[in-house]
């Protein structure tokens, strides 16, 4: 079952240091919005600077990935990443 989030008060900032983040895990995320599909690790991106909103929608962890995170554990380590810099994860 995929998941989703989606996040307000994201500065360009706190994008940054979740992709420079992300990509520690061999994540990529390219500009403001596309999918991502490395790793095992599957999701549609969607980054609004002018709204300071991020959406990550159908993010799916298979293999290789799967052997050391899951979905939720990922989503939990984004909400992790994106409170700290001052954004906030919305229900």
């Amino acid at each position: 079952m995929s998941k989703r989030a989606f996040y307000t008060g994201v500065t360009p900032e706190a994008y940054n240091e979740l992709k420079s983040k992300l990509q520690t895990y061999g994540m990529n995320l390219q500009g403001d919005s596309g999918r991502i599909s490395e790793k095992g690790v599957n999701a549609n991106f969607n980054y609004d600077p002018a709204a300071k909103s991020l959406e990550i929608s159908d993010l799916s962890v298979g293999f290789p990935a799967s052997m050391m995170i899951n979905a939720d554990s990922l989503l939990q380590r984004m909400n992790e990443m994106i409170t700290k810099y001052g954004g906030r994860a919305e229900v």
